[in-house]
């Protein structure tokens, strides 16, 4: 269906400004089915977003090559449509916009931070078209065209807090990011750490861009806790390590985005990053063949790719998905597209493990790996934390194979953990 809207194309055409453009797997419009992504290839966040364009890429080329999809009665290549959004907040909706109505995208995959996700996602959804986040996510937003790839809290706090709690000690200190993300983090360690007989000593958010740490390094040392708990996004927050250690502040830490994303263990010297646990969907150093086959092709199609981080692995999933569902529903049009999401979706050999759409949350089952960082700065394999399915919006009594109460749920929502938030 040929979308239009009031501003015309015309005018997005010319707000682009200098848009950075890609366009695989091209053919005729009509014969083809689109797919439209908005990731951070330039900018603060470039370095976490960039491998998730070559997941899709790879994704798409793999699609092709086997002959594409059969919709509507003949068999469709998919053309993979990436604008660069230069992590800029303001860009994603505008972006969004040129998707839906230049691209006439059947689905739009955008965002790394979640002020940039939900710049996009309100505009996608606005126009009823599908979308997708392919990062970590909170794991509460429940609404009927969204879809998550990425891995939740549940999947990542929860167990590597308890793990940290039980082998290294209950006391933390948590730093964060002052978003959307970042908090939401801060809510899920409450409850895993009184879950879990921890204290947290200490819970502080920074805004983008602070990059002097001195003090905050004090304070952790003055509190001396067990280990600190970490949310810290982007290049100029990550100057914490190299701070931090300079400083001798020596206590382990926790990451769930620190190397899973901008796989700082190679860009910063050793051993600055030392003793730090991550418990990332996907990373490269996963020990699997599925892992390994993984990064083997993106880097052949990408031999100077520095890390195939987590978001390249969930660009992918999240991609082949979308095949799936299109194949199963026989046509591109949305409502039946998302019964045949809500129906699972089961990708036994993704990237980091067997991964399946659970169809009633929107969220998906899958493993997460917890690795230590050595003082030389690789990677020690500690723990399969085991195959997590979400629940959370279960648990809040959601099911959006029925419901679509379109908002976001935080753990402070869950009437049994009220406590943890007093």
């Amino acid at each position: 269906m040929k979308r239009t809207m009031l501003c015309g194309a015309a005018a997005l055409l010319i707000a682009g400004g200098s848009l950075s453009l890609t366009v695989t797997g091209a053919k005729a419009a009509g014969d083809e089915i689109v797919l439209c992504t908005i990731d951070d290839l330039s900018g603060d966040f470039s370095i976490m977003s960039t491998p998730k364009v070559y997941g899709y890429q790879l994704a798409v080329k793999e699609i092709n090559d086997a002959g594409g999809i059969m919709v509507d009665g003949e068999q469709k290549l998919i053309r993979h449509v990436s604008y660069d959004g230069q992590s800029d907040v303001a860009r994603y909706q505008q972006l969004a916009q040129r998707c839906i109505f230049d691209n006439e995208a059947d689905v739009v995959m955008a965002g790394y931070t979640g002020a940039e996700r939900e710049a996009a996602r309100q505009e996608v959804i606005r126009n009823k078209v599908i979308y997708w986040h392919n990062n970590q996510g909170e794991g509460g937003i429940a609404d009927h065209y969204s879809f998550f790839s990425g891995p939740t809290p549940e999947q990542q706090v929860m167990p590597a807090i308890r793990y940290m709690i039980e082998n290294v000690g209950p006391r933390m200190t948590f730093i964060g990011a002052d978003y959307n993300f970042c908090r939401a983090v801060g809510d899920w360690v409450r409850a895993a750490a009184n879950l879990n007989g921890g204290q947290i000593e200490m819970e502080e958010y920074f805004p983008f861009g602070v990059s002097q740490w001195q003090a905050t390094i004090d304070r952790i040392k003055g509190i001396a806790p067990d280990f600190q708990v970490h949310c810290l996004v982007g290049a100029e927050h990550a100057q914490f390590y190299p701070q931090a250690s300079a400083a001798g502040l020596k206590t382990p830490v926790w990451s769930n985005v620190t190397i899973a994303d901008g796989y700082e263990h190679l860009r910063f010297s050793p051993p600055s990053l030392a003793n730090m646990y991550v418990s990332p969907g996907y990373i490269e150093d996963i020990p699997s063949e599925e892992s390994r086959a993984f990064a083997e092709k993106i880097r052949a199609a990408r031999p100077n790719i520095a890390y195939v981080n987590e978001h390249a692995a969930f660009g992918y999933v999240a991609t082949k998905a979308m095949a799936i569902a299109w194949e199963r529903a026989g046509t591109t049009e949305t409502e039946a597209v998302i019964a045949a999401l809500e129906q699972g979706v089961s990708i036994p050999d993704a990237p980091g493990g067997p991964w399946e759409l659970d169809g009633k949350q929107h969220h998906a089952a899958m493993h997460s790996w917890l690795f230590r960082v050595a003082d030389d700065h690789s990677l020690e394999f500690v723990s399969d934390l085991g195959l997590t399915a979400p629940s959370f919006l279960s648990d809040l009594g959601i099911d959006l194979t029925a419901d679509n109460p379109s908002r976001a749920y935080l753990p402070r929502d869950f009437a049994d953990w009220a406590d943890f938030y007093k």
